[in-house]
């Protein structure tokens, strides 16, 4: 093959990812975060009721250019730029293993691994944060590995720089800046870098986390106290208490590992462990850079505790493929390769597998329209229109006179939201759990099977104040 012929390689992984992704991605309104970054994005809003720690701006500059370029598609476009995200990670990692090990079946393998894992795959084809935050990681892993023992200044500076991009689009990168500046420091001590470069690393980091901290600056601006505004850029409202403990949740905890083995079914962590034993000054930083998110999160009691883990993916992608390289038998390179194609298979009845052995039973949401097992384990999210169903029944039963539509669910509040908002329906959207409320017309229960009360009727999946029923005065009928 031609020396330029690689070159096309991660272009070439990064484009199939990204029409996979985008072809097989979610084009309707979603459920949870999806739906809260569809609705601020659409409707221009900064503000996030859980603190600046969930405001992503870059994402969310990016998610406005998304929306503006497509209107009428915005669910889609958003759920384009996960793809965008995604695609760019694997094309990142298949570019890197390549540089490290000179070997084009591995850095095909090893993009292979992130673009089919099931995790990485779903999460690519909804509007989420993730994927960019795994493509900026590996942006960050490529360039550390390309950089010499003696890289000047400069060099280390457009490293911090990254990782301050990073952090305007996640908090997560903060977990990435100590493990940098402790090579720095080690590499100072041996005498390969210098302690006044330390002003372009500071530089660096504060140009590209620039979007993050304009955030905290405007806050204190407005009055607000320093304790107050860290604890909304680090924590967040509502969530310090999972941040900062100790123990992890073995209920939670067995659920991320069961997602993660399903997006890595055996071979790569074999092949990810074989790739750091085999050179541990080259691999060690970056194990160390995987081993501190995974313990991070691994204590951090979330129920999507095993989302925080979609960047941590592209790590492990890249270890594979570079474990990969090792193996001598051709035999056994295939048997890698047959075994990854085949994943999507397992992904496919995996519902049906689950379903059946009601080891789930206890955790069924039974949010309207959906189906608990194919929302968590088909990776392909275009199937997935159970928000968007519910939104169309909010938005047929919401007519004029409804006064106000009340959601219980917080995971569907932002759906019915965007949708009245796209719709131009002037209704307000509340949370609302009470029934007797005065001015409530439309109520949206978070079950599907939650009982009819009383005065109510029910349309679709919501329930539509009965007015003739109440208005009836004592004694008539």
């Amino acid at each position: 093959m031609k020396p330029g012929a690689t070159k096309w390689n991660p272009l070439g992984m990064g484009l199939l990812a990204f029409i996979l992704f985008v072809g097989t991605g979610a084009r309707t309104i979603q459920w949870q975060d999806s739906a809260q970054f569809t609705y601020r994005i659409t409707t221009g809003n900064w503000d996030n009721e859980y603190g600046l720690a969930m405001v992503h701006p870059v994402h969310f500059l990016l998610g406005r250019l998304a929306a503006g370029a497509f209107p009428s598609q915005i669910p889609w476009a958003l759920s384009g730029l996960s793809a965008l995200g995604g695609a760019l990670a694997v094309a990142g990692v298949t570019a890197t293993v390549h540089h490290q090990t000179r070997s084009i079946s591995a850095a095909l393998y090893g993009g292979g691994v992130l673009m089919l894992a099931h995790t990485f795959w779903r999460f690519s084809g909804l509007p989420e944060v993730y994927t960019l935050s795994a493509a900026l990681l590996i942006l960050e892993v490529a360039w550390f590995l390309r950089m010499s023992p003696e890289a000047s200044g400069r060099r280390w500076g457009v490293l911090f720089l990254i990782n301050g991009l990073a952090l305007g689009n996640h908090n997560l990168a903060l977990l990435s800046l100590p493990v940098w500046g402790g090579c720095w420091l080690l590499r100072c001590r041996k005498g390969t870098a210098r302690f006044p470069d330390v002003g372009w690393i500071a530089g660096g980091w504060f140009i590209g986390a620039a979007p993050f901290l304009g955030l905290i600056l405007i806050e204190l601006l407005h009055g607000e106290s320093w304790g107050t505004v860290l604890h909304s850029a680090l924590f967040g409202y509502g969530f310090r208490e999972e941040v900062t403990g100790l123990l992890p949740d073995v209920r939670i905890l067995g659920t991320t590992l069961g997602f993660l083995l399903l997006s890595f079914p055996l071979i790569p962590w074999w092949l990810a462990f074989r790739a750091v034993r085999s050179d541990v000054p080259t691999w060690g930083p970056v194990a160390v850079l995987a081993g501190v998110h995974g313990v991070f999160f691994l204590r951090y009691n979330v129920i999507d505790q095993y989302t925080f883990f979609i960047p941590v993916m592209a790590l492990l992608a890249l270890f594979a493929g570079v474990g990969f390289s090792g193996i001598s038998l051709a035999w056994v390179r295939r048997c890698c390769f047959v075994a990854l194609l085949l994943q999507p298979l397992g992904y496919a009845v995996m519902p049906s597998l689950v379903r059946s052995s009601g080891v789930m039973a206890s955790l069924e949401r039974r949010k309207p329209y959906r189906d608990d097992y194919h929302y968590l384990f088909w990776p392909w999210m275009v199937s997935e229109t159970s928000a968007d169903q519910l939104s169309e029944d909010a938005v047929a039963a919401a007519g004029p006179g409804t006064g106000v539509v009340a959601v219980e669910d917080p995971m569907a509040f932002h759906a019915v939201a965007w949708k009245m908002t796209s719709r131009g329906q002037r209704v307000r959207v509340v949370y609302g759990r009470d029934l007797s409320q005065d001015g409530i017309g439309v109520w949206i229960p978070a079950r599907s099977d939650a009982p009819l009360q009383p005065g109510w009727t029910k349309q679709g999946e919501v329930w539509i104040r009965d007015h003739s029923i109440l208005d009836t005065p004592t004694g008539e009928e």
